[in-house]
């Protein structure tokens, strides 16, 4: 027996299974199609978006530090404060960091929301390595500038922006661990907002006081305001979410196509069942012809099928009934008209060669009958058929015996057909051996096999097909004694297959012939 492949041992047998694998293959290929074809939009969409927000919330903060008091300014970058965003105020913002064409992009954003300050905000994107190069280059400012002292204690840390003779004097406004990045969130967005405090001109203001001037003429800001910010960075290609989405999609859509499916094969069962009848001789009644169209239409060819073979084999049985009775009247007048042949040996012969005509005559009807199949399937016990069989064959003081488990085998069949087919093979088998013994074993799954076995010559290998022909012998001779007409074996073979079984001939354990006689399980 050919192993199976591991996919085609995967691959469901049934048209409801493999009709459900596929929709769900369908399913979660279109997902993962869509979900590579989109997957760059969707990355440039959600990062324009936390970009987007990040360029708004620090907007809004340079907005409130430009409206609050110096003093108050510790308290609004506290509140801008999060995991994600780290804000400071320094002096001069760092010149030195790359600009990108999205820089470029982010600060023409940035500056349109500002409504175009006079000195215009820039924004950064840092690299992994630029963000490890912004870490070092404040660690040496720090040193150089002596920020730590003593342990770490921060020498200005109490001191704050104030107005003081009319100017604002810088102090370190932030908090502490500004100075250690998260370089492993890279990129980064570091962004640099001029403040210029409300009441402030170029000129001085109200105090005489203020922003600076640089050579061209431009206002300078007082202070500028420095966040960086992570999480910045374009979400994972594959998410948990995504594969969840798709799980969720696929059991949903699984159960629909199990009830849809189900609901079109139903129809293809009831029918399947019906010609399963129909090939062991019963005609049931007219399936109901529902379900999609292709379906409708096959019930409906079936239902026209079926009593048409139904007609074909009663005619057909009718007329072998009629060649029987029209052969055996012509039989029965030559034998009478034999008796009234003087010479004794001649009518002996022709008396004996009448009576092999209609042994001959009656083993064609046999035949023919059984290939015609008209006796009504009965569920019976099929031990208890075997094992009548095997007794009435062994009342006549045949070496046979029959080896049972003697319980009960219920299975649909045409008992006579049944008998007479494995009394063929019985017989043939007591013909040629000196023991025979008949088993029954049936399998877990509904089927029977059945095994004759004898200890006689056997029968050649390329032979085993041809015995199954109607009027083959292996004895060459005519002689009923000992090989019959050539039928035996024949009417078996047509009984079994009526059944959708079939007969197989192997070399027996004991050096004799052993035929195996397979009837498939009951489809319900």
């Amino acid at each position: 027996m050919k192993r199976r492949s591991f996919i085609s041992r995967l691959w469901p047998q049934t048209l409801v299974g493999q009709l459900v694998l596929l929709i769900l293959g369908a399913v979660v290929l279109t997902h993962v199609v869509l979900g590579l074809l989109l997957a760059e939009e969707r990355r440039d969409a959600l990062l324009s978006e936390r970009r987007g927000g990040a360029l708004a919330r620090v907007a809004a903060i340079s907005r409130i530090l430009a409206a609050t008091p110096s003093e108050n300014w510790r308290d609004v970058l506290k509140v801008g404060q999060s995991p994600q965003s780290i804000m400071r105020l320094v002096d001069n913002p760092d010149n030195s960091l790359p600009m990108s064409d999205i820089s470029y992009t982010l600060s023409e954003r940035l500056n349109q929301a500002l409504d175009g300050p006079a000195v215009p905000a820039r924004v950064h994107i840092l690299s992994e390595d630029d963000c490890h190069a912004v870490e070092e280059r404040e660690k040496k400012n720090r040193k150089k500038h002596h920020d730590d002292d003593d342990g770490g204690k921060e020498r200005d840390r109490g001191k704050d922006w104030r107005k003081e003779n009319g100017y604002y004097r810088q102090g370190h406004v932030g908090p502490r661990f500004f100075d250690h990045l998260d370089c492993v969130a890279a990129p980064l967005m570091q962004i640099s907002v001029p403040i210029f405090p409300v009441g402030v001109t170029a000129d001085g203001g109200a105090d005489g006081a203020g922003p600076t001037a640089s050579a061209s003429g431009a206002a300078q800001p007082v202070v500028w305001l420095e966040a960086r910010i992570n999480g910045v960075a374009p979400p994972p290609r594959v998410v948990l979410q995504n594969i969840l989405r798709i799980t969720i999609s696929a059991i949903l859509i699984g159960f629909i196509a199990f009830f849809l499916a189900r609901r079109m094969t139903r129809s293809w069962a009831v029918l399947a069942q019906a010609a399963d009848r129909v090939g062991r001789g019963d005609y049931p009644e007219p399936v109901l012809e529902n379900g999609p169209i292709e379906i409708r239409r096959a019930a409906k060819a079936f239902n026209r099928m079926t009593p048409r073979l139904k007609r074909f084999v009663e005619d057909r049985t009718r007329m072998l009934a009629a060649i029987s009775h029209d052969l055996r009247t012509p039989i029965t007048s030559l034998r009478l008209r034999a008796e009234f042949v003087e010479d004794a040996e001649n009518r002996s012969r022709i008396i004996e060669t009448l009576n092999e005509m209609e042994q001959m005559v009656e083993a064609a009807m046999t035949f023919a009958r059984e290939e015609t199949a008209n006796e009504a399937t009965r569920k019976i016990d099929i031990a208890a058929l075997i094992e009548a069989a095997v007794e009435d064959l062994a009342e006549t003081g045949r070496p046979i015996r029959f080896l049972g488990d003697g319980e009960l085998r219920v299975y649909p069949c045409r008992p006579l057909s049944i008998k007479r087919a494995l009394g063929n093979l019985i017989s043939n088998a007591l013909t040629f051996g000196d023991q025979v013994e008949v088993l029954l074993k049936p399998a877990d799954d509904g089927r029977i096999w059945i095994e004759v076995s004898d200890d006689g010559p056997g029968i050649p290998s390329d032979q085993r097909d041809q015995v199954f022909e109607p009027f083959f012998r292996l004895e060459s001779s005519r002689n009923r004694e000992t090989g019959g007409i050539g039928l035996g074996l024949a009417i078996a073979r047509t009984a079994i297959r009526a059944h959708g079984g079939e007969i197989y001939l192997e070399d027996a354990p004991s050096g004799g012939l052993l035929a195996r006689i397979y009837l498939p399980p009951i489809a319900h």
